[in-house]
């Protein structure tokens, strides 16, 4: 699995990386030319808030990369690859509507190019983080996007420590840390709590076990 990164700034290949991958897909729809750097413009802007310390551009390059690997599993990819840059477009730590704010936005910015079928694919997608549970469960590309969206939980120790500390900081101007780590602890149990965090067989193989041990690790860590 590619490894996952967790920063405010990225590399000049990485930017480029992310800009190739968003023509790439604008083009998929024939989005105009003029069109696609104002989109671009837009998304760099709301990933890069200064409040996003996991939620931001390094996740959504970490995401695109996993979308970029496991293609031959998707059968619309460029649908995913749509849902991953517009899923967390609007999010603040204060609100509970983060993900269908983010498929409102999406539909704002996105109706005038695409067709309607796939406005509501990308919209069921977005939703679907609402809870981490596909709103379509036996969809093959439903399954795969939200396991890209949890993949961070079976990484290696170091890096669910950075993506751990990461949410704290996201959070840190909300909440006192005794008020927040209990919180964050019911989410951990929530998860922990499902039969299953992953949706496609080979998610659930190759990383449910690393996922759960790291999430009772960060209940400790939490203290």
């Amino acid at each position: 699995m590619h490894s996952f990164i967790i920063k405010n700034t990225l590399t000049e290949a990485e930017e480029n990386y992310l800009i190739s991958r968003f023509s790439d897909c604008m083009k998929f729809f024939k989005v105009p030319e003029q069109d696609i750097e104002e989109l671009y413009d837009r998304l760099y802007f709301e990933y890069s808030a200064w409040s996003r310390l996991y939620h931001n551009l390094s996740h959504i390059y970490s995401l695109l990369r996993l979308s970029e690997q496991y293609r031959s599993k998707l059968n619309n990819p460029f649908v995913v690859d749509l849902a991953i840059w517009f899923h967390d477009i609007v999010y603040d730590a204060s609100k509970k509507d983060n993900e269908l704010q983010s498929a409102i936005l999406f539909e704002d910015l996105m109706r005038p190019f695409i067709e309607k079928e796939v406005v509501e694919m990308v919209r069921s997608l977005i939703l679907s983080t609402y809870g981490h549970k596909p709103l379509i469960p036996d969809d093959n590309d439903h399954q795969f996007f939200l396991d890209f969206d949890l993949s961070i939980l079976a990484s290696d120790r170091e890096t669910y420590r950075i993506y751990s500390d990461a949410i704290r900081e996201e959070y840190k101007s909300l909440f006192s840390f005794l008020v927040y780590n209990g919180g964050r602890k019911k989410v951990l149990h929530a998860f922990l709590d499902r039969k299953m965090l992953y949706f496609s067989e080979h998610f659930r193989s190759n990383c449910e076990a690393m996922a759960r041990q790291n999430l009772e690790w960060e209940i400790l860590y939490l203290g």
